[in-house]
C-alpha cells in the first residue's frame, strides 16, 4: 500500500540521513551511499527498515577513477551515471526510484544493455506514479517526483526533507 511504501521510505531516509551527517572532528565526511536499491532495504518481520551494503560508500570530497561508474545503473542518479560528483541528494534520488519502482511494480529505468539503461537514467520519460496506479495519492507521486528531479538542486536538499515529506504524507493518510 502507498503508505507503507512512504512509511518504509521514511525510515531508509532516516538513515541515509544519519549516513549523510557523519562527522570526524566535527568535520563532516560527506558520506554518499552510491548503492541505494531494494537489494539493499531489508525489512524485519517486526517492521523494522535497515539499509545494508555501505560497501561502495564513499566520501563525497573523494572522487571515483575516470571512467568507473560503481552502483546498480537502474538505480544511479543523473550526475552519478556521467561520472560526476555525487553528494547526498544522489542518494535521495536511487532512493526515488526504490520507492517508485514500490508502488508501480515496474522498473523505472531499463533497457537491453547497460548502456541502454544509463540512456534512459538521463533520458527517459519518468511517468507520475499514480499514472501507473490510481492507488497512489497525487501528494506522494509529488514527492517522489520532486526527488527523480534530474538536476540535483531540484530534488529534496537532505535526506532529512524527503523523510519529512514522506512522514508528513503518512501522518496525513493516517487521519
Amino acid at each position: 500500500p502507498p503508505t507503507l511504501v512512504a512509511e518504509i521510505g521514511a525510515q531508509v531516509a532516516r538513515g541515509l540521513q544519519y549516513a549523510h551527517s557523519l562527522a570526524d572532528k566535527g568535520k563532516l565526511l560527506g558520506i554518499v551511499h552510491r548503492d541505494v536499491t531494494p537489494h539493499n532495504v531489508l525489512l524485519s518481520f517486526d517492521g523494522a527498515v535497515k539499509l545494508t551494503d555501505f560497501g561502495i560508500a564513499k566520501a563525497s570530497t573523494t572522487h571515483t577513477a575516470p571512467g568507473v561508474l560503481k552502483g546498480k545503473f537502474a538505480y544511479m542518479a543523473p550526475e552519478q551515471a556521467r561520472g560526476e560528483m555525487v553528494d547526498s541528494r544522489t542518494d535521495i534520488f536511487a532512493l526515488a526510484v526504490v520507492l517508485w519502482e514500490m508502488l508501480t511494480g515496474g522498473r523505472l529505468f531499463d533497457g537491453d544493455s547497460e548502456l541502454a539503461v544509463l540512456r534512459a537514467v538521463q533520458e527517459s520519460l519518468i511517468a507520475p506514479p499514480n499514472r501507473l496506479n490510481p492507488d497512489v495519492p497525487a501528494e506522494l507521486s509529488d514527492i517522489i517526483l520532486k526527488a527523480l528531479s534530474r538536476p540535483p538542486h531540484e530534488r529534496h536538499a537532505t535526506a532529512f526533507d524527503f523523510e519529512r515529506a514522506l512522514a508528513t504524507f503518512v501522518l496525513r493518510a493516517a487521519k
